[in-house]
């Protein structure tokens, strides 16, 4: 199938998990569950914009007094002045405040080297929101931004979708996990990288496991694994000794995505158990493997966490690139342009360690400057 039909087949094959109620510093990076509104105007008083003197009526004004970031004094008589400092809460008539430097001292008076309009210097209650008001939608990912917003606007709980599970397997019995590689193995490089792809993703890894090309045991580590989707790299491919699909037949599979019309990556495939968990399969090679990963298991983890489908912005290209199918490559920006990386085959991550994001291509000639949608690395989301 099309490379487009394969993101939007995985996001439908899931629901959002159910919400919970949760300390605002622990539903960091999840997803809200139904809107936020600030409990308070937001700031809650006439506040000082600047450390300074806030005064009332016409000048000079006598200093009376001093305002600090949690002191609170409710009236200033007119022709008076408070030396203030940054977010310190005003009597609300207050005409303005001075600058520091701008205000001009004689013994216990102030005087300003300038003009000022009413207000000016002085925030407004609810000038960056209203009680009420919605500060943040369901849907939202709950940013160090939005949290710190939302305990500005006396919000302690925040309800959010729970996280999504995944469990690893990878699958190759020429992977040596641990040193050099011996004659006729290769270092697995993928461990290292699928829990972390999750995780920025926002899931939780219940366990990864290396695993045998032996469909026996491929069908007994899918059925341990204990995750929203399981996501098995190697043994996705048709050939005789690529286990993935057999152990699907066994165990009953049906299958969402069964191949994408894609490089690289074009075996990836999603099939669903007959219990409702996901399979991801994803090719043994790692770029290749990160490309299927994007396709097939983040807008899933999209869709399980209560998010919209993606939305991918768009660059141009800087050289011309024809293509029979579509190709999602490393790319770096320069100049406000994609430039495909140098090492780019299937089976490296050369390339990929330097690139800015994924660049997908569609099929066609593809001239420069054509426009290109941009993919986020799944380090670099959020």
């Amino acid at each position: 199938m099309e490379w487009d039909l394969a993101l939007a087949l995985s996001f439908e094959s899931v629901v959002p998990k159910s919400a919970v109620q949760l300390p605002l510093a622990q539903a960091i990076n999840m997803v809200l569950a139904q809107d936020l509104t600030s409990d308070i105007d937001l700031p809650p008083a006439h506040t000082a914009m600047m450390d300074g003197y806030a005064v009332f009526g016409q000048g000079p004004w006598r200093i009376v007094g001093e305002l600090h970031a949690g002191s609170f004094l409710p009236y200033l008589e007119t022709g008076c002045a408070l030396k203030v400092s940054t977010g310190a809460h005003l009597p609300p008539h207050c005409s303005f405040v001075i600058p520091q430097e701008m205000a001009t001292l004689f013994e216990d008076d102030v005087a300003s080297k300038s003009s000022f309009t009413p207000g000016q210097h002085i925030r407004q209650p609810g000038d960056e929101a209203l009680a009420g008001e919605s500060i943040a939608a369901a849907g939202t990912l709950l940013t160090p931004a939005i949290a710190g917003l939302a305990a500005s606007s006396g919000i302690d709980e925040v309800s959010v979708y729970r996280s999504p599970t995944v469990a690893v397997v990878v699958t190759g019995s020429e992977l040596a996990t641990t040193g050099t590689p011996g004659p006729g193995q290769i270092r697995d490089s993928l461990s290292v990288q699928v829990t972390p792809w999750s995780q920025y993703l926002g899931a939780t890894v219940n366990s990864s496991v290396n695993c045998a090309d032996d469909l026996t045991e491929l069908c007994a580590a899918i059925t341990k694994a204990d995750g929203d989707i399981v996501v098995v790299t190697g043994g996705s491919s048709f050939g005789e000794h690529d286990y993935l699909r057999p152990a699907l037949e066994q165990l009953g599979a049906i299958y969402v995505v069964s191949e994408i019309w894609m490089r690289p990556g074009h075996p990836s495939l999603l099939a669903k158990l007959p219990d409702g968990k996901l399979i991801a399969g994803l090719p043994g090679n790692p770029l290749a493997a990160l490309v299927s990963f994007m396709t097939v298991v983040a807008p899933a983890l999209r869709g399980l966490s209560g998010q919209s489908e993606y939305r991918m912005g768009k660059i141009a290209l800087a050289k011309d690139f024809a293509c029979d199918r579509t190709r999602v490559v490393p790319i770096v920006v320069s100049s406000g342009m994609a430039e495909m990386t140098e090492f780019r085959g299937s089976a490296m991550l050369r390339g990929l360690s330097h690139a800015d994001a994924l660049g997908v291509i569609s099929p066609g000639d593809n001239p420069a400057g054509t426009l290109i949608r941009v993919l986020p690395l799944p380090w670099r989301v959020n």
